[in-house]
């Protein structure tokens, strides 16, 4: 769901703007439509949602002529590692892109897109990322044209500058109409891939990698720089607008390194008292518990489903034993543990998850 309030980074607006100047547009013009907007700001600024929604539409008025699909693209190219700061230094700096992805599941990019994308790698088979536009249903029809393609362009520069390789996806199938003109189907062709862009495919938006990128090494890897740039990025989440506490709340309770963090921890790690915590997670509408048992449960069926046995699952979870997991699980999902790993075809995939 998309609030209005919400602080997101600035590089979506910055990267609007930049684009317009390319096309002839005064980027104060459409800064103004933002309301009070400064077009010369580099970024330290962060930018509410309606904002950026609204130079967005400033900038489909002021090209009507243009596809709001091929100006999400040229938008989207736009886009660099290196400028979300310390989430794209935290990337950069993991050993091998899986590694990278792993992270994107764990750090919410606060503002890259205006839609959520996973990223699935079952060992041996491809990469695929996922864009889910369900919250973009309420949106005028260009300005989702706009956003389903800067996002997956984005996406896909993004995984060329992580890699520090040309690459592009196997595949990449749009659910959205093909641009009416010759010219704009060329260039999403020119972008990711002659010939392997479908328009209107069924299944949504995809970008498909090859399987062998999973384990390439990244050419800045640094473990310790990695923590240190995760731990601020989380503070800094969970001081951004009504999602910023429970999205950085929930990277928190995927880090699998160990079982959830309880209240306590998450305070302290998020850099909140506790009673901040609890009263921010309630003006959106959640609790704590809430949020855990969700983590816990998501985890949990992940598990299962890859055919880890209950007794491990438990522990890893951080429960005593099977009984009390089940009681558990019981509680999350209206079913048992067992019943449920019955009914999962056997898989072992690794998912990551963006709103980039």
């Amino acid at each position: 769901m998309i609030h209005a309030g919400d602080r997101r980074d600035p590089v979506g607006v910055l990267n609007i703007l930049e684009m317009a100047r390319g096309r002839g547009l005064d980027p104060a013009a459409l800064a103004a439509a933002a309301g009070g907007l400064d077009a010369a700001d580099r970024g330290d600024t962060p930018v509410l949602a309606w904002q950026e929604l609204a130079v967005i539409e400033a900038l489909l008025r002021a090209l009507p002529d243009e596809d709001p699909a091929v100006l999400g693209l040229e938008t989207g190219l736009r886009y660099r590692v290196s400028a979300f700061g310390l989430f794209g230094w935290a990337m950069l700096t993991r050993a091998v892109f899986v590694d990278a992805l792993a992270l994107w599941a764990r750090l919410p990019t606060l503002g890259l897109s205006f839609s959520a994308i996973t990223a699935e790698h079952p060992p041996g088979q491809p990469i695929v990322f996922t864009l889910d536009d369900r919250g973009l249903t309420s949106l005028p029809r260009g300005v989702h044209r706009f956003l389903v393609a800067r996002g997956l362009v984005s996406t896909a520069v993004l995984t060329a500058d992580l890699l520090a390789a040309p690459v592009m996806p196997l595949a990449a199938r749009i659910g959205i109409a093909s641009p009416a003109d010759g010219a704009g189907r060329d260039r999403f062709h020119e972008v990711l891939g002659p010939g392997l862009v479908f328009f209107g495919a069924e299944g949504g938006h995809r970008l498909i990698y090859h399987a062998g990128l999973a384990t390439r090494p990244l050419p800045f890897a640094h473990p310790a720089a990695t923590r240190t740039a995760e731990r601020a990025f989380l503070a800094e989440a969970a001081r951004r607008g009504v999602g910023g506490p429970v999205a950085a709340l929930d990277v928190l309770l995927r880090d699998e390194a160990g079982p959830p963090v309880d209240l306590v921890s998450a305070a302290r790690r998020l850099a909140l008292s506790e009673r901040s915590l609890r009263r921010r997670l309630a003006a959106a509408g959640t609790s704590f518990r809430q949020r855990r048992d969700m983590a816990l449960a998501e985890r949990a069926q992940r598990l299962l489903a890859e055919g880890v046995p209950v007794e491990r699952v438990a522990g890893e979870l951080g429960y005593a034993d099977a009984a009390a997991f089940t009681r558990a699980f019981r509680r999350w999902t209206g079913e048992t543990p067992g019943r449920f790993a019955r009914s999962q075809p056997r898989r072992s995939a690794m998912t990551a998850s963006s709103t980039t």
